[in-house]
């Protein structure tokens, strides 16, 4: 199917979903879609806002696959996958095929939200006052997370002080209502996507309330500020990583569980989650379920290799288990509950992580230690604290924040932008690099293929 078309059916998928009953539903979808019947007043667009969230927590976005892969990627010898699909072989043993369909779906449900936030924010003049200030940072704040994710999976990985014009991602701000050949957009610079992001970022950071005043789960200011300082960090740039993570812990709006399994399998958010998806009966189970839980598929295998990097008495060496079928198999309890729970995004135990690296990096002691943001993690799983600053470096930062953030979907970006290794592949390695899927090849020329992957070279 073109991919124009799927993102249409997207906005109608939307519009059917979240409007009440009345003549928009007798609307049927088209080749095109006539803007001025979907979005005719300030109730559509909040409805099309909610299909949004909706696709945002997809099963192939932050409903598991997003994560998912990033730790996939940056698998080594510390866990493997047993199950019988070929499609998450493939990325875990990094040699995946440009007709992977799970990464073709991750790309497809990505764009498709996309195109519902560009609609919402194409009608932002139907709304009015804090309304449309609401409305719009939501929109820019999904799609600067979604962009974000794109750019990091299937283009070269950043390189800070470099001119970073290697393709990134397709840049589409406006809806896509058409199918014609303005719709075949080329790959934007590396560069150009960051631009966006940080600029969707900064806007939804001082266009939204710290608390949203709709539903306390969507997305407000404090979570555009733990992005950005995700993207900052990726970017090398540790006084803006800080400063964004100093203000959510200085917000107090977030505390940490008392325990690490505290965090986890919980049917509502804790005091710990700054964004975390929804999940429930209607919606189907999270990814990570299906894949992690022995109650579940079970695929993923936890190898001793990993568990024998944790120190003694570490509290997060409780959250694994034997499998109970076969008394052997070592699983990841984080991720146990199929229904009625959040996945967690965005969690304040990084904000502590991201500061103290950046702090240490810098040789700066803004907002507070790194020793005593080091501590504020290592207290709360049974670790010895640390005394002094030169009973640490930053290689235990790095692992701190490794053991800490474990299947969350981190590692794959923090290895890139580290510029470590993933066993004999570097940092850079295009086999670390999502190939762009067969499908959008075929139906637009303007694309070009990554390094390593059948199509055409850029």
């Amino acid at each position: 199917m073109n991919k124009l078309k799927i993102y249409i059916s997207a906005l109608a998928v939307a519009l059917l979903l979240f409007q009440g009953c009345d003549g928009l539903l007798d609307v049927e979808p088209k080749q095109s879609l006539d803007s001025e019947l979907a979005l005719t007043n300030a109730d559509n667009v909040k409805s099309v806002l909610i299909g949004g969230y909706d696709g945002l927590g997809s099963a192939d976005l932050y409903g598991g696959w997003y994560q998912m892969t990033a730790d996939f990627l940056a698998a080594d010898d510390e866990f493997t996958f047993s199950g019988t699909f070929f499609q998450p072989r493939e990325i875990i043993q990094k040699n995946i095929l440009y007709d992977n369909s799970f990464i073709a779906d991750t790309w497809e449900s990505s764009y498709e939200t996309i195109n519902i936030l560009n609609n919402v924010m194409s009608a932002l003049d139907l709304l009015e006052g804090a309304d449309r200030s609401r409305v719009e940072g939501e929109a820019r704040l999904m799609r600067g997370m979604i962009y974000f994710e794109m750019v990091r999976f299937f283009g070269a990985p950043y390189e800070a002080g470099q001119a970073n014009n290697q393709p990134g991602v397709p840049l589409i701000l406006t809806p896509t209502k058409e199918i014609n050949e303005e719709a075949n957009v080329p790959r934007a610079s590396v560069d150009a996507v960051y631009d966006q992001i940080l600029e969707d970022l900064t806007e939804a950071r001082d266009l939204l309330d710290d608390v949203n005043p709709v539903e306390p789960y969507y997305v407000n200011s404090m979570v555009a500020s733990a992005v950005l300082s995700r993207v900052h960090l990726q970017r090398g740039e540790y006084e803006e990583a800080r400063d964004e993570a100093s203000r959510v812990i200085e917000s107090e709006l977030y505390q940490l569980q008392p325990t690490f399994a505290d965090v986890f399998n919980q049917s509502e958010n804790t005091s710990e989650d700054i964004f975390a998806m929804q999940n429930s009966a209607q919606d189907g189970t999270n990814s990570f379920y299906t894949y992690y839980s022995a109650s579940s598929r079970g695929d993923i295998d936890i190898s001793q290799d990993h568990l024998d990097e944790y120190e003694a008495n570490d509290d997060r060496l409780n959250l694994f288990y034997i499998d109970p079928d076969d008394g052997v198999t070592v699983r990841s309890g984080k991720w146990n509950r199929a229904t009625d729970d959040q996945v967690n995004v965005i969690r304040l135990a990084e904000m502590y992580l991201t500061r103290a690296e950046a702090n240490f990096r810098l040789g700066e002691v803004e907002g507070d230690t790194p020793l005593n943001d080091l501590n504020e993690i290592r207290d709360r799983v049974n670790l010895p604290l640390y005394v002094l600053p030169t009973d640490f470096d930053l290689d235990d930062i790095l692992r701190e924040r490794k053991l800490e953030l474990m299947f969350e979907g981190n590692l794959l970006h923090d290895i890139k932008r580290t510029e470590r290794n993933v066993g004999p592949l570097q940092y850079n390695a295009p086999k670390l690099v999502l190939p762009i899927p067969e499908r959008e090849l075929n139906v637009n020329p303007e694309l070009c293929q990554n390094a390593s992957y059948q199509g055409p070279a850029c």
